[in-house]
């Protein structure tokens, strides 16, 4: 069985991966859109897009965050 410390190492690790992907995520949502004319995708930034896409991935890992330290607090 792993010990504690490494367990919480390798959680940490994941979350950091998901904020790390979450964000390259958002950033080409920012900087690519589609363009209705084409149905292509085109360099089109929008910071709405990439907010909108940024805000659900901190929320998602900032709620993770969260319920884990309610836990250690157990």
């Amino acid at each position: 069985m792993p010990k504690t410390d490494d367990k919480q190492r390798l959680l940490l690790g994941v979350m950091l991966a998901v904020a790390v992907w979450g964000s390259t995520l958002a950033l080409g949502a920012f900087l690519f859109g589609p363009d209705l004319t084409t149905g292509q995708v085109t360099f089109a930034p929008s910071p709405v897009r990439g907010g909108i896409v940024l805000g659900f991935v901190a929320f998602f890992v900032g709620g993770w965050a969260l319920l884990l330290r309610g836990r250690r607090g157990k």
